[in-house]
């Protein structure tokens, strides 16, 4: 009997509740692999509230679970804070107990890749973002000036910071734009395009847009600053030139000033915090998903999970950006051209035809039974 493959995942957080990106490809990740008869060894840092629960049992063998070292010392360090947090002696104990690859999801957990200890093992790091890009760009949005410092100095850190990842035998990168980046930066390391992994056809139900949809949803961690930049954008910009249709915002946590906004406009509804089960009812039900951001960082996996679930998704360039799903999409960059485009979705929602063409279209790109084999081959 063929031995079973077993490798080592050490994820930045708790991946359960799979309800934001990089939580999402992680667990859906691991359940691929999983899927495909691999021991897989679970290590989480925990915090925020997201701790242990037996759901990873379904993606993994064995867990394990570190407390995250939070706090100003943690800050006062050359090491970027997302990594210095993220240091661990019982974790580097517990990937000594046996040979098998390892795969570090994201520079967040990267804090062991050049440990003497772990020198001769098979290593692979998963990029979601290029992490100083991100923060430099959070850094631009954010409206506290504490938390620009921080973001401006996390990008400075994680700059030069980033030479450090060379150790890694393999560098997954979730765009064909990290990829080219990766290979420029780090040119003795091979980087490997590996799409995303998702959520998005694991529903037995078919993609489809209610007849009656009259409301248009944008959904996201409502408490994420990129996000909120993009609310205030549209109900500022964009919900008053789309005459009397209902809008819709959901996701986690929503900013107080989003709230506050929201109870001012007659058309607006701000669910906080749906559960899987409603968002899904919810994407599937909207006239069109409404989805723009002003970081053209990694893959917004609410994009791809809107795609196979909804109907129309109208987004700007920005959101589409070295993804390869701007064709599925219609692309709109200005308040105009936004309220125009759902003008058209609200009086013509997509037929069954072409759901069913964008659907096809998806799985050749993003399905991932085909992304786990990359995966598969270097184990």
């Amino acid at each position: 009997m063929e031995k079973r493959k077993k490798i080592h995942i050490v994820c930045f957080q708790t991946p359960y509740p799979a309800d934001y990106g990089g939580a999402i490809d992680v667990y859906h990740k691991a359940k691929a692999l999983k899927d495909a008869g691999c021991h897989v060894v679970l290590h989480c840092f925990e915090y925020g509230g997201r701790g242990y629960n037996d759901a990873l049992l379904r993606i993994a063998d064995e867990v394990f679970m570190y407390k995250r070292k939070t706090g100003l010392l943690q800050f006062l360090s050359f090491v970027p804070y997302i990594v210095k947090t993220r240091t661990s002696d019982s974790l580097l104990h517990n990937l000594l107990k046996d040979d098998a690859p390892i795969l570090f999801e994201g520079t967040h957990t990267t804090a062991l890749l050049n440990a003497p200890k772990l020198k001769h093992r098979k290593k692979f790091l998963r990029m979601h973002n290029i992490e100083s890009e991100y923060y430099l760009q959070l850094g631009r949005a954010s409206t506290s000036l504490i938390k620009k410092i921080f973001f401006f100095v996390e990008s400075f850190k994680l700059r030069h910071y980033e030479s450090r990842l060379k150790s890694a035998d393999v560098i997954f990168a979730i765009t064909e734009k990290d990829k080219a980046f990766l290979t420029s930066l780090l040119p003795v390391c091979k980087a490997v395009l590996l799409p995303c992994f998702h959520n998005g056809d694991c529903s037995e139900e078919s993609p489809a847009v209610a007849e009656d949809g009259k409301y248009i949803l944008y959904n996201g961690n409502l408490g994420v600053e990129e996000n909120a930049r993009a609310v205030h954008y549209l109900m500022d910009r964009v919900v008053p030139l789309t005459g009397q249709a209902q809008w819709v915002f959901a996701g986690g946590k929503p900013h107080k000033s989003l709230v506050k906004k929201a109870e001012n406009l007659d058309k607006v509804t701000i669910k906080s915090c749906p559960s899987d089960a409603e968002m899904d009812a919810l994407i599937r039900g909207a006239a069109a998903n409404v989805l723009i951001t002003f970081q053209a960082t990694g893959i917004k996996l609410k994009l791809l999970n809107a795609l196979y679930k909804g109907g129309h998704c109208i987004v700007n360039d920005a959101m589409v950006e070295s993804t390869g799903l701007a064709d599925l999409c219609i692309v709109a960059n200005s308040p105009q051209a936004i309220a125009a485009a759902i003008d058209e979705a609200l009086r013509k929602p997509l037929a069954a035809s072409e759901l069913a063409d964008r659907q096809a279209w998806l799985h050749r790109l993003y399905d991932n039974d085909n992304s786990i084999r990359v995966l598969l081959d270097f184990l």
